[in-house]
């Protein structure tokens, strides 16, 4: 029985006996006034209230017992350290509730239960540290989650570095590389993005006006060297549009109302009458948006001509820390940059959970989209479950733990999981919106590989409906039903060699289905995606590049088959990894080796005759130089010394010899050459026997250099890109290329002295030969190509996850 049924079975067993013991209470409480011959209907109620309440002391008891096998699981102490001063932080805290409700589920059906404990950290990064030891130290936390600083972040990590144990941050204020970062802080991973792709999708917008001077806006903080670096990357980028930074206006941390406000308008009025106003804010907190909002729209800098922009973070404080009834006027034209989420079911159900717990706790209707730090954090749990649950082990070690999370690899409400040096491998769409009332418009998708997903052309004058929001909302909304549509997957409809791909009909409905190693690798590839993928092939009839092009140009979301990985082809699709190694092979006929009189020479190579004679003459040398002083049988004329020492050495060969020595030290030297003499017979009598017995196979063609030197007449498969590549690169003249489509006409090809060489990739080599299994023989010399791979466009999540 699993975990699940035993659980299922324990708590209804429970409710059973709690059925069972309140009719007995029922029936107690009917004998009880019959028996006492209490006939007053007015002293039945509180009889009655009597028992009830007995009955509600019972209950405890029972509820411990309904919940005694969620006790047996596995208890999993998860630390959350998090602002939950702020609303962002309070909105992250209730998407990893809801995230630990859905992991900790009956349906889950996990071994272990995860258990948060939450510490607010006031946006203090002292207070993180002191969380983090208050959490790792009593309340033995195994992985510790939230810290929105970067700053915060690596202090906690400094920390947990010393115990192994996880942290899991979803800062995105990230300042020190990558790499650093991770060598570091091996323990660290970050839930999150880099900043500089928004940057790039400002860039775009502000291109998109052609306006050659912009004003940033941003609060200083204690942590300003993100700014810095946002700053000098996007002068950067502005400056490749021929934009520049006109002004950079820096509001000082909040720290009263009344001080607040005074210090806002003074900043603001330099903002008043610029020439080109656009206006970028980089980075506003939560406290200071209210304040910020109502200084901008008393001094009118949201109306005329001027466009705002604003960057995630700052446009989520926005939207999560004012009256949402106050800033559908000012900022109903104001562009912000949101990340993409991808509406699939999974992300509906958690967003319907999400506002129904915002507005029984806020009492407001908020019908904005949770903040990708929210999905990040329901991310994090998810990640965590996916980590304990990877393996067998009950009690997770440190380290074990450490090194599953840097190996996930899960589909997310945000995206693909996956950590590269301890940041998010995935780079994720951006959302253009604009807010409208109490909910904001979602206007246009951008790329960090293709920029927008279609032309995106601002319309001068009027800031009213400058982005053509009709045509874009119906775009976007095409985009959208797009996701829920079967994907389309474009396969060769001939292939070399059917053992790879090959269409078949159903016997039952007439329809084409498709067999071969390409499509069981896929499908169960396919199969271990988080989310079902509905999918369907269709039928290619063209040359390969014909299909990884309707891949590019989106008639296919994929293409399955045996496609070769080519860095041409690269650079406009994006391919899986490979499943299956290739190169090129030259396939030649072979005749047998009738020249054999000197085959007994060839069980050794030239270098090894050498070395045996030459160890024949050495040991022959050290027995005459052993023997020759007191054996008379080494003495004589030098030439009667020296034979018998050669004689005695090489007849040994095959333990013939009739001298004998006197000396043990020559026998101790004979030891040794006896054991190479015993290896070198059994090695060459192995060798020869082998050759005595196989036919050996000589090619008829050696080299590729022979065949164009020679002119010979080669052949290839047309469809394939190898025809190209042996004139591209290999240099072959275009009229000794024979086209053979038809496999089976190979043999037909070389029988009749119309080609000399076929070229195939390796993996059709291997095909060849389990039908043409005598008579050719194949050579190889190192030209190889990427191998075997699936095609998805550019930027596609599913492709990450293959």
């Amino acid at each position: 029985m699993t975990n699940t049924q035993q659980l299922f079975a324990k708590q209804y067993s429970s409710t059973l006996v709690l059925v069972y013991e309140e009719e007995v209470i029922q029936v107690f409480v009917m004998g009880f006034l019959q028996s006492s011959g209490i006939r007053s209907r007015r002293h039945v109620p509180s009889i009655s209230r009597l028992f009830l309440l007995l009955s509600l002391l019972l209950v405890p008891s029972y509820s411990g017992v309904a919940t005694k096998a969620v006790d047996e699981r596995n208890v999993f102490k998860v630390g959350v350290i998090l602002d939950l001063d702020s609303h962002l932080g309070n909105q992250m805290r209730m998407a990893i509730e809801i995230a630990c409700q859905d992991v900790n589920s009956i349906s889950s059906s996990g071994i272990h239960y995860i258990k948060p404990h939450y510490i607010n950290s006031h946006a203090k990064s002292l207070h993180a540290i002191s969380a983090a030891e208050k959490l790792i130290k009593r309340k033995n936390v195994q992985v510790l989650i939230g810290l929105e600083t970067w700053e915060g972040a690596t202090l906690v990590a400094e920390i947990a570095n010393q115990s192994q144990i996880p942290v899991i941050s979803l800062a995105r204020d990230h300042v020190a590389t990558t790499l650093m970062a991770q060598t570091l802080w091996p323990s660290l991973f970050r839930m999150s993005t880099d900043e500089s792709d928004q940057i790039k999708c400002i860039v775009d917008v502000v291109g998109s006006y052609n306006r050659q001077r912009v004003s940033i806006i941003y609060e200083a903080g204690a942590y300003d060297t993100m700014y810095s670096k946002l700053l000098n990357s996007l002068s950067e980028e502005l400056g490749k549009i021929g934009s520049t930074i006109e002004e950079q206006l820096i509001l000082q941390p909040f720290s009263t109302p009344t001080g607040a406000e005074v210090s806002l308008e003074e900043n603001l009025m330099k903002l008043k009458g610029k020439a080109s106003p656009i206006f970028i804010v980089l980075g506003l907190s939560s406290p200071r948006s209210t304040h910020f909002l109502k200084e901008a729209k008393k001094m009118g800098l949201f109306y005329g001509d001027s466009i705002w922009i604003f960057a995630e973070k700052p446009f989520t404080n926005l939207l999560t820390s004012v009256d949402h009834s106050a800033i559908s006027s000012p900022v109903e034209d104001a562009i912000g940059i949101i990340t993409y989420r991808r509406k699939n079911q999974a992300y509906r159900g958690f967003r319907s959970k999400f506002l129904n717990m915002f507005r029984r706790k806020y009492g407001e209707k908020f019908n904005f989209e949770p903040a990708i730090d929210a999905v990040r954090a329901y991310d994090c749990i998810m990640t965590v479950k996916n980590a304990i649950d990877a393996g067998p082990s009950h009690d997770i070690m440190p380290e074990i733990l450490l090194n599953r999370i840097s190996h996930s690899r899960l589909m997310g409400l945000s995206g693909p999981i996956q950590f590269e040096n301890g940041q998010l491998a995935y780079r994720p769409k951006l959302q253009l919106v604009s807010v409208n009332g109490k909910e904001y418009r979602e206007l246009k998708l951008w790329s960090p590989n293709s920029g927008f997903s279609r032309s995106f052309v601002a319309k001068q004058g009027s800031r009213r409906n400058a982005y053509a929001i009709a045509d874009i909302s119906k775009t976007q909304e095409e985009e959208t039903s797009v996701e829920n549509k079967p994907m389309v997957i474009g396969v060769p409809g001939k292939t070399p060699f059917d053992k790879f791909v090959k269409e078949e009909r159903d016997d039952t409905t007439g329809k084409a289905k498709y067999i071969g190693f390409c499509i069981d690798v896929f499908e169960k590839a396919v199969s271990h995606f988080p989310d079902h993928v509905d999918y369907e092939f269709s039928r290619h009839d063209g040359t390969y590049e014909e299909l990884v092009n309707k891949v590019r140009d989106k008639t296919y979301d994929a293409a399955v088959g045996d496609i070769t990985i080519l860095a041409n082809r690269s650079q406009y699709v994006e391919f899986t990894q490979p499943f299956m190694a290739s190169e090129l092979s030259m396939i030649v006929p072979a005749k047998l080796d009738t020249d054999r009189a000197l085959i007994f020479m060839e069980p050794f190579t030239p270098t090894m005759w050498i070395a045996s004679g030459g160890i024949l003459i050495y040991t022959m040398l050290v027995v005459w130089f052993l023997e020759h002083p007191i054996n008379p049988e080494f003495r004589g004329p030098w030439t009667n010394q020296l034979s018998t020492a050669l004689w005695f050495t090489f007849s040994s060969l095959f333990f013939a010899q009739r001298e004998r020595v006197h000396r043990n030290f020559t026998r101790i030297v004979l030891v040794i050459w006896f054991f190479v003499a015993l290896i070198l017979t059994q090695s060459y009598t192995a060798g020869l026997t082998s050759m005595l017995t196989l036919q050996k196979l000589k090619p008829t063609v050696t080299t590729m250099e022979w065949l164009r030197i020679s002119k010979a007449k080669v052949g290839c498969d047309p469809d394939a890109f190898i025809c190209k590549y042996l004139t591209d690169t290999l240099n072959f003249s275009m009229g000794v290329i024979v086209p053979i489509r038809n496999t089976t006409s190979y043999g037909d090809e070389f029988r009749s002295g119309n080609i000399s060489a076929l070229f195939l990739e390796y993996p059709y080599e291997r095909a060849f030969f389990t039908e043409y299994c005598y008579g050719y023989v194949a050579i190889r010399e190192n030209y190889r190509f990427g191998g075997f791979g699936f095609v998805f466009p550019k930027d596609s999540t599913r492709c990450k996850l293959l």
